[in-house]
């Protein structure tokens, strides 16, 4: 795995320059505790931008999706207190070292250093007081101390920027009798620092070789090398990034300018931190919490099945022993009633167990056969121990030999009963176990995924719709969308749709979406949204009348003496009706490479969208809990397991926000691929 260089810490600190201005929203670290995430709020470039901050390794934009624990750690807790809401107002490679410092201000003015080097990489918050407030490392070193509370210095310098380089340091350096006999590429690397790949790059463009020595250097290479420098400091203000790619296009580097020493397919990238995204999301493992989760419930199941099976082997075992014990009283039932019945009597006779004994002794087996199946007596427990078929058997001699049989045969039914529910819960736990492992198979193809944040359309903040001819539609979710819609969205020559009743959003078909006049379909399509979430669905109705208009028959002003409230308007003209539109919304998903949405709308339209969909319509479940339930049955009927990655990864406010209010599933369609 890659680290980032000199080079790539100071093209990276450039290119994030249009980070400063920005909010810190919130800071999380990964679920598997490698990296830091820093989403920013702000109105530049980027919109709402993640920044990961891997110490030792990384440092970039992300926009692929990270898992985060649910509940956040005490040491991330510690970190947003000091940072979360901070503004951040520099950022900047320290000197040209793999270190990057950030300064925001907040309650204080911090400054967060991060280190991209060594075994025990650190990421540190330091205080206005130049005070070291949190660290990711606590150690005492041999060159510093970084304890909390102490003052914070920072490691020493690996050298000197080459593009700070004058003619008569390179040549003294180069000069000295200290390193003559030593390659050039070394002495590069040891006394300017920037990395070794740097270096050759450097060399390879001034035609010489790594291998020689300083002494072979002559002054007019000497002069190629500050050209050189000049010509990749020059490069780095208009950055050319990309990932080198194998024979497999399998990445192998990343890069901020073109390194001509390193030959390989390049996939060229509009920025330096999306190839460095898209390297390290395609060469590291994705552990996830789901993962881990699942692997825990498998083990742990995966015992319980084991005790299980060794436990019917147990009762099975049993009822074979007690049924052939059963059977071995029978075979030698004479023998064990006259035994029996001579102990008996003579105990009734108040004769002594000593007598007893004696009297066996001395008869022998020829006078007394039962004696030849007798072991031993044990008075003190009521039990005799027989020999049956070379094997000891303990019986209570109070009993009768054909009640000592019977016993063992309810002993063998009585663990018999034991066995079928035994075997019945041994079934359930393998169908648990064979139910997650497949889910694990599914969530580690899941976790080989290279998911992204979706970047959401201008127009999703409203409700909205596609007709079947991809005119775009849209309706308020509230008094202020509603006024946002109805002054700075709509056109003259929209389309302007309203439900016929109290409490229902302003829907626009938008005509410069399309260059085609709108259909009657098209109309329809928009008369359905503007219905289904109006307050006719709230309160359960099966279809409700809507009207429409063109824009420029929407008016703000009222007539004189009279009053609209806010945002309010006033229809101009003849409003063309449709009657009855059915209260019946469908929700499909659209997928992409990277990500997938919900959408929503007119049958029609979706079925061609989407190869899984639901119908709802006014009912009595809550939205939350459809939303839920809808989203599993689309999870349980996906055509792959990326598919099925995807709609996890999906935020449940997106199918919150398709449902109008509180309803009912009315018909699904589902079509799974062969």
């Amino acid at each position: 795995m890659n680290k980032m260089s000199n080079l790539d810490v100071y093209a990276i600190s450039k290119e994030l320059q249009a980070l400063v201005g920005y909010r810190v929203d919130n800071i999380y670290r990964d679920s598997s505790d490698s990296f830091y995430l820093f989403k920013f709020k702000g109105t530049g470039s980027f919109k709402n931008p993640i920044l990961l901050i891997e110490p030792g390794v990384r440092f970039h934009l992300t926009e692929y999706k990270h898992e985060v624990p649910q509940r956040p750690t005490e040491k991330i807790m510690a970190v947003r207190k000091h940072l979360k809401g901070s503004e951040l107002v520099k950022i900047c490679q320290v000197e040209f070292d793999r270190i990057i410092e950030m300064t925001l201000v907040g309650k204080q003015k911090y400054r967060v250093y991060v280190e991209l080097f060594g075994t025990k990489p650190n990421f540190v918050i330091v205080g206005e007081e130049n005070k070291v407030i949190s660290a990711l490392w606590y150690r005492k070193m041999r060159h510093r101390d970084l304890l909390p509370g102490k003052e914070f210095e920072l490691p020493p310098s690996s050298g000197k920027s080459i593009f700070q380089l004058s003619l008569e340091e390179l040549k003294s350096n180069l000069a000295s009798s200290e390193y003559q006999n030593e390659e050039i590429v070394r002495v590069l690397v040891r006394k300017f620092g920037g990395g070794g790949g740097l270096m050759e790059e450097i060399l390879y463009r001034a035609g010489i070789l790594k291998s020689i020595h300083c002494s072979e250097i002559t002054e007019k290479e000497i002069m190629t090398f500050l050209s050189i420098f000049k010509e990749i400091e020059i490069e780095l203000i208009n950055l050319n990034p990309s990932v080198i790619l194998d024979k497999d296009n399998k990445p192998v580097l990343y890069q901020p300018i073109t390194l001509r020493s390193i030959d390989g397919f390049l996939r060229k990238f509009d920025t330096f931190s999306a190839a460095m995204d898209y390297y390290y999301s395609s060469t590291l493992p994705q552990i996830s919490t789901s993962i881990i989760s699942i692997d825990r419930k498998r083990k742990k199941i995966l015992a319980i099945k084991e005790k299980q099976e060794k436990a019917i082997k147990e009762f099975t075992a049993k009822e074979m022993r007690y049924k052939l014990l059963g059977d071995r009283i029978y075979e030698n039932f004479h023998l064990i009633d006259d035994l029996l019945s001579t102990i008996m009597q003579a105990r009734k006779k108040n004769i002594s167990w000593e007598e007893i004994m004696k009297k066996f002794e001395s008869a022998g087996t020829h006078s007394f056969p039962s004696l030849k199946i007798l072991k031993e007596i044990v008075p003190e427990k009521g039990k005799i121990i027989l020999i049956l078929d070379s094997e000891e058997v303990e019986i209570d001699f109070r009993k009768s030999a054909s009640n000592i049989a019977n016993d063992f045969y309810e002993n063998a039914k009585k663990v018999s009963r034991k066995i079928v529910p035994a075997q019945e819960a041994l079934e359930k736990t393998i169908e648990r176990l064979n139910n997650l492992s497949e889910e694990l198979t599914i969530q580690k193809e899941a976790a080989s995924l290279n998911l992204k944040r979706r970047k959401r359309k201008w127009y999703e903040k409203f409700h909205w719709t596609y007709s079947k001819n991809n005119f775009l539609i849209i309706g308020g979710k509230d008094i202020s969308g509603n006024e946002e819609l109805a002054k700075r969205r709509l056109n003259e020559t929209d389309l302007f749709f309203h439900a016929e009743l109290q409490g229902a959003p302003y829907t626009i078909l938008k005509r410069e979406s399309n260059d085609l006049d709108p259909s009657e379909e098209d109309i329809k399509t928009a008369a359905q949204l503007a219905a289904c979430f109006s307050s006719g669905w709230k309160v359960g109705y099966g279809a409700v009348d809507v009207y429409y208009v063109t824009g420029s028959n929407v008016s703000f002003s009222a007539p004189s003496g009279e009053y609209i409230p806010k945002g309010g308007i006033m229809i101009k003209g003849t409003r063309n009706y449709i009657r009855g539109v059915e209260l019946i919304l469908a929700i499909g998903i659209e997928f992409d490479e990277y990500s997938a949405r919900i959408i929503y709308g007119n049958e029609e339209k979706i079925k061609l969208v989407s190869q899984n969909y639901i119908l709802i319509k006014p009912g009595s479940e809550p939205k939350g809990k459809l939303a839920k339930k809808i989203q599993k049955v689309f999870i349980e009927n996906a055509n792959s397991s990326e598919e099925q990655a995807k709609i996890r990864a999906i935020d449940l406010n997106e199918f919150v926000h398709a449902i109008p209010h509180n309803s009912v599933i009315y018909n699904v369609f589902f079509s799974k691929s062969v």
